[in-house]
């Protein structure tokens, strides 16, 4: 099972991090591809060490081993949204930054369930994708790791999300024609 988290930060990290080793306690195999928001060589070195510190193989995304390694770092921007493709579960970073939360849209358009911090209040997707039961928010360590190891150790329960996922994109297609017209019939008025 595989775990992509995209677009994370610092504080993401944080709490990621220590709910994968747990993770990896129940679920062995289970592989971390992580691509962070910020790809200066320090934030990558300090990723690196993380996984060197829990005897987890680690290669950047185009290194020839990356396909054994227990963690695949991204070290470079533009891949991101095809990576999701590979996820059987996905956390989107942001949440535990002021930054604020990144797209939700591009792994549940994967059909990926999806994970993502508390501050996402300015996100209409996230929400919508709450609701739909193809996401849900985390608060820290705990209900992240037992979400991860529910959506990662349960093929059903991970597919029932992953389709309410998917379903709730495939609804909102179209938005920006509605957008428009709106826009559109503002003006005439």
């Amino acid at each position: 099972p595989t775990l992509v988290a995209g677009s994370t930060w610092p504080s993401d990290e944080e709490h990621l991090f220590d709910a994968w080793i747990r993770i990896r306690d129940k679920i062995p195999d289970a592989r971390l591809i992580i691509a962070p928001h910020e790809t200066t060589e320090r934030h990558l070195r300090s990723i690196q060490r993380w996984a060197g510190s829990h005897r987890l193989t680690l290669a950047r995304v185009d290194a020839p081993n990356a396909d054994d390694a227990d963690v695949v770092l991204v070290d470079r921007h533009g891949v991101l949204g095809d990576l999701y493709a590979l996820a059987d579960a996905a956390y989107v970073g942001g949440g535990f930054h002021s930054a604020g939360l990144h797209s939700v849209l591009e792994p549940a358009a994967f059909g990926a369930p999806v994970l993502f911090g508390p501050k996402n209040d300015k996100s209409r997707e996230a929400t919508k994708l709450v609701e739909a039961g193809g996401g849900a928010v985390v608060t820290g360590v705990p209900d992240l790791t037992i979400r991860l190891g529910y959506w990662l150790g349960s093929v059903t329960a991970r597919d029932a999300a992953g389709s309410a996922a998917r379903t709730m994109v495939q609804q909102e297609l179209g938005a920006a024609v509605r957008s428009f017209e709106l826009v559109t019939a503002l003006l005439a008025r």
